[in-house]
């Protein structure tokens, strides 16, 4: 087998040296004489699990050629892995741990090909050795193919190290001292992703004799998947900065606000900035760090709109009118590092955009200076002329088709598609990252191949890989951005593979047009470049974790082209994940004597285990949970409530069964807000008021109930205290009441997003109340 140039193969860059044959290293491996299987470079793992006794059962779809399988276990917030805790035979397919306990969650890797070789070698100490390592394709083992290394080590003495090469690389040493013998080495090798181009041997650097020699290696062979029984829920995501696009900001108040309303549903405090039109990279960067400095609950980024784009590096693609600086989000959410804009100078690139020279506003930064602390997600759907919305349009197309699937509304059959037209490549195999990822969500029968045109156009599914060369408006017989713009496309999280997809900050850009296109889409990204873990999707964490998760690793996951540069990036809603759940309906507060709040709502209709209940001082304090068990009702009474006033939230538990075993879900919260007090008037218990919905957008109703006749008035104040209507209801009959409210001021004129004062006079008898306006 030989690699062809890198131009060759669907445009990627893989050292871009040249044709070199592998033919006369490949003797010796029968495992590479010819390609695998895409499918086979994936262990397509999922898991089902049993309670008591408690075990995990996983299960994976067989490869003839496998020699073994390797499994690894750590916990999730492990950074490196333990064991192995098996070594299978390769005919296996299934694996049982029962080392689990019911509640937890275990994280595990499958590897049929190791990325870590380690030879232990005898020599004698005080000989001349030479170590040399080959790359048959003269890139190296780093940096354009993974972030591979070697060392050659003894008795505590490192004696060859390194990675970036071309050919090859020879050490000589001496092996020992007097007062320091050694007679034994240690070959260390974590490979790139093409492990079929190393070799090495170890010489006697006087006789030449082969001591040891290694190699050539399998590609990566390899599957995650994050398992667990009854996993607990993600209550506490953290806060999302959102910075939106300051043009937007007044064309889509509505949807913008209720989009912070569905992120405060789901768990998440949101902290919003407006950005104006031209707001230069370092003053955005400026106002992400003092946010994070003054609010360290802050994990997530989300920029909504055009805002500056970050560019940095001199990433070396597989088209020379491509090299050099890229996109890099990953700038806004690594807090701590130092990017530098001193040493890069190229202008080879057909686009300006992509030139880099010192002093320019483009970083010198290729790979990450540090780990990225922020989940960072965007949407941008500027400069998408072949759209024949505009960007207002499409982004508010964008937030409604968000709103509707997070909040329930469209229900998607659990199940991915995937369509390859780039096959193996030499152990590259793009089209694993939907093999292993979708397995784990939906077990293997839930992930198949097809075309995303019809079949995105017939049917529905969560997720969607397509692979195929690329240009920066079309992904070849897949999918175009002229598509995206003309047809509807029923898939929530897409993924793509192709030339020049990593790059895109461009007119009509396939990657930002998918989100923009009609039907489902709400996320996309450059799978395969590096390739991206989604595992924990399968258990209920949101696509910015698995993003951030991608850009930071290094050694934890296997790594191939592009693993820790600068341009890996979200396109989408970095908050979301896949299973929703159905929300509770319907909340109602109401004052009971004591100073009691009694909530009500009605049911989900999702399969529930019951609901939790939260609280806060305002929807800008972060909801606590005032319920230690799930209720299994549709009612709770707070008999502690806060002295003044409270916000609820009730949220909908559900046990949810995915590719990975079991875990507990939460949908997204029905809130409202009440006043102590608010229900009964201490005095002549004759008066009660609420209003619903609270918050709320066009329009509330306020609803109040009479012991007795009496002549009704109701004024709204704003927070400064100023009058902004006056309703007189007239002498009304004892019972209940409701008197609608449009959101409009004295003038017919809509009033500002914020807090109002209800304040109801019932023949001298005074109840208040906060409504809170989001247009």
């Amino acid at each position: 087998m030989a690699k062809a140039p890198a131009a060759t193969i669907a445009g990627f860059g893989f050292g871009a040296i040249g044709l070199v044959a592998l033919a006369a290293t490949l003797l010796t491996a029968a495992r590479l004489t010819q390609a695998a299987p895409v499918r086979d470079y994936a262990v397509e793992v999922s898991a089902t699990v049993q309670e008591s006794p408690p075990r995990i059962d996983f299960s994976w779809t067989p490869d003839l050629s496998a020699l073994e399988y390797v499994i690894y276990k750590k916990s999730v917030g492990d950074t490196a892995w333990t064991g192995p805790i098996a070594v299978l035979p390769g005919a296996d397919t299934s694996f049982t741990d029962t080392d689990v306990a019911v509640g937890h969650a275990y994280e595990y890797s499958f590897r049929k090909t190791p990325s870590f070789i380690a030879d232990t070698v005898s020599v004698a100490s005080g000989d001349s050795l030479t170590f040399t390592i080959w790359d048959s394709w003269g890139d190296g083992i780093c940096c354009s193919n993974g972030l591979g290394s070697y060392t050659v080590t003894g008795c505590d003495v490192v004696y060859a190290s390194g990675g970036k090469f071309r050919w090859k690389k020879s050490t000589s040493f001496v092996v020992g001292t007097p007062g320091n013998p050694c007679s034994e080495l240690v070959v260390a090798i974590t490979l790139d992703i093409f492990g079929q181009e190393t070799t090495w041997q170890l010489t006697d650097a006087r006789t030449a004799q082969v001591l040891a020699q290694g190699g050539p290696y399998a590609p990566p062979e390899f599957g995650h998947i994050l398992a667990g029984i009854r996993a607990p829920a993600l209550e506490d995501p953290g806060t999302v900065l959102l910075l939106v696009s300051e043009p937007l900001a007044g064309p889509l108040a509505a949807e913008i606000e209720r989009l912070e309303l569905d992120m405060i549903r789901d768990g998440y405090g949101v902290c919003r900035h407006d950005i104006p039109d031209g707001t230069p990279v370092p003053t955005v960067k400026d106002q992400i760090v003092n946010e994070c400095g003054r609010d360290p609950a802050i994990t997530t980024l989300f920029l909504l709109g055009h805002i500056a784009v970050p560019y940095s590096g001199d990433v070396i693609s597989g088209h020379l009118d491509q090299n050099g600086a890229w996109p890099a989000d990953c700038y806004y959410g690594e807090l701590d590092g130092l990017w530098t804009d001193s040493s890069v100078s190229d202008t080879s690139a057909s686009r300006p955009e992509n030139h880099n020279v010192p002093g320019d506003g483009k970083f010198d930064q290729t790979f990450l200076p540090s780990d990225v602390d922020l989940q960072v997600g965007r949407v941008d759907l500027s400069h998408l002329p072949a759209f024949a919305l505009g960007e207002v349009g499409l982004v508010q197309r964008y937030l409604d088709k968000n709103h509707a699937f997070r909040s329930g509304q469209v229900d998607v059959p659990r199940r991915a598609m995937i369509q390859d037209r780039l096959g193996e490549l030499y152990g590259s195999a793009y089209a694993c990252n939907g093999w292993r990822n979708f397995t784990v969500m939906f077990g293997s029968a839930g992930v198949e191949s097809g075309n995303w045109i019809p079949g995105l156009q017939n049917d529905a599914y969560l997720c969607a890989l397509g692979c195929a060369g690329g240009s920066y408006t079309s992904c070849a017989g897949v999918v175009s951005t002229s598509d995206f713009a003309t047809l509807n496309f029923y898939a929530v999280f897409t993924m793509l593979m192709g030339s020049y997809f990593g790059d895109w900050d461009t007119t009509n850009n396939l990657m930002r047009a998918a989100l923009a296109s009609a039907g489902y889409p709400l996320t996309c990204f450059w799978a395969g470049c590096p390739p991206w873990h989604l595992h924990h999707m399968a258990l209920g964490y949101p696509a910015g974790y698995s993003a951030r998760l991608t850009q930071n690793n290094h050694t934890l996951y296997t790594i191939g082209y592009g693993g820790r540069q600068i341009h890996t990036a979200l396109m989408g809603d970095p908050t979301l994940n896949p299973f929703v759940v159905r929300p509770p309906g319907n909340l109602h507060l109401e004052g009971l004597a004591g100073h009691e709040i009694r909530l009500t709502w009605t049911a989900s209709s999702d399969s529930m285990v019951g609901y939790h209940v939260y609280r806060a001082e305002s929807l800008s304090d972060r909801f606590v949970r005032v319920t230690s068990d799930v209720v299994a009702d549709t009612s709770y009474v707070d008999s502690a409530p806060l002295p003044d006033w409270a916000v609820y939230m009730v949220r909908a538990v559900k046990l949810e069964t995915t590719g990975s075993g079991t875990y507990f879900d939460l949908s997204a919260g029905a809130i409202d807000s009440i006043g102590a007090g608010a229900g009964v008037d201490p005095n002549s218990r004759q008066v009660w008021l609420r209003n619903s919905p609270n918050p709320f957008g066009s329009g509330t109703d306020i609803t109040f109930g009479l012991a007795r006749p009496a002549r009704v008035t109701l004024q709204i104040h704003d927070v400064a205290g100023r009058l902004v209507r006056v309703v007189d209801a007239g002498r009304l009959k004892a019972g209940r009441h409701t008197l609608a409210w449009n959101g409009t001021d004295a003038h017919g004129r809509p009033v500002a997003s914020g807090v109002y004062f209800l304040s109801l006079d019932a023949d001298g008898a005074t109840l208040s109340r906060k409504a809170i306006k989001l247009r």
